[in-house]
């Protein structure tokens, strides 16, 4: 197993990882005897002590080994690595489950096969002790036949009491072979049941790699999004920036812009102003002209056609150089409200 390679640790009823080497050996909790577990071979788990990797953490000095250091991980490796804790918490804890299963069927095995055992020893010793009997019944008989004239007697009731020993034999051995049915038919029963947990342990290990396999697609393809969505929202920010700075460009031309337009807006006001008191004055003067005339015609008269004529002549000028003055004034006055 490589040094840079990550774990998982069984700790305290709880999955911890992937970490390095040095960052699980700091774990609280974390001793020789915890189980670990290469990031890449799931499933396989062993005691620290085991994996070359702990036993050289295991040998260097606690005054040598440094402080833990957090490694860094990105949000998509946290999300994955959470659920694959879960998951594999689920599993362990079902593997203990099914395990505890599989060592109660071979302790119900070894218990009916110790008892099976002593019984078959009970039968075997009775059928021992019968066959002994049978053997003192036999010689007794044979001494007996010497002795007693009437043998024919003692070896019908030798021979009675032989029947039943061989039927009560008979019943025993029956008997034992019932048990030993039984027992390899209990015997049978038990290793289906447990190869049937234990198919089950391993196709339900199976879906969970499986599982895994999926989640870890998911996870990719999520992992895909946030890349894509993070490109875009640089790219948004990019143009947003670009957006900041062609409006900063457009409100400093505006600026310029209104800065002339009210300049020109001054001047206009000065010209006005200026043509304002120019009318003014011609005003004055046209007012003035009129007064004089309607003096001059009060006080002198016209007396012949022509000055009539001529008088009439400027008037009607004098009217329409007014009217051309007023026209003037009243666009100027339009132009400056327009403005």
């Amino acid at each position: 197993m490589e040094k840079g390679s990550r774990w998982w640790a069984f700790i305290k009823k709880s999955i911890k990882g992937p970490l390095y080497a040095r960052d699980v050996a700091m774990l609280a909790g974390f001793e020789k005897t915890t189980l670990v577990c290469p990031e890449n071979a799931l499933g396989q788990w062993r005691e620290a002590h085991l994996e070359p990797a702990f036993q050289e953490i295991f040998n260097i000095p606690v005054r040598f080994q440094k402080e833990p250091e957090l490694p860094l991980r990105v949000m998509g490796e946290q999300v994955e690595n959470k659920s694959l804790r879960n998951l594999l918490e689920k599993a362990i804890l079902k593997n203990s489950k099914l395990e505890e299963e599989v060592k109660n069927l071979k302790r119900e095995y070894f218990h009916e096969k110790k008892r099976f055992e002593q019984e078959t020893g009970k039968k075997e010793s009775e059928i021992a002790n019968l066959a002994e009997k049978i053997k003192h019944a036999a010689a007794h008989a044979r001494s007996a036949q010497a002795e007693h004239p009437s043998w024919e007697t003692l070896y019908k009731t030798l021979k009675v009491k032989l029947n039943g020993l061989t039927e009560e034999i008979g019943e025993k051995n029956e008997e034992i072979s019932r048990l030993k049915c039984q027992m390899r038919e209990t015997g049978e029963k038990q290793n289906e049941s447990a190869k049937r947990l234990l198919a089950e342990k391993d196709k339900r290990i199976s879906n969970l790699i499986e599982e895994i396999k999926i989640l870890k697609s998911h996870l990719e393809e999520k992992d895909f999004i946030v890349n894509s969505c993070d490109e875009n929202l640089r790219s948004i920010a990019k143009k947003n920036e670009e957006l900041q700075k062609i409006m900063l460009d457009g409100r400093k031309d505006y600026e310029i812009e209104i800065s002339k337009f009210c300049e020109e807006i001054g001047r206009l006001k000065g010209e006005i102003r200026w043509k304002n008191q120019e009318i003014g004055q011609i005003k004055d003067e046209l007012f003035a002209t009129m007064n004089k005339i309607k003096e001059f015609e009060a006080t002198e008269g016209l007396r012949t056609k022509q000055q009539r004529e001529l008088y009439d002549a400027i008037r009607a000028k004098i009217k329409i150089l007014s009217g051309y003055f007023e026209n003037l004034e009243n666009k100027l006055k339009y132009a400056f409200k327009k403005v």
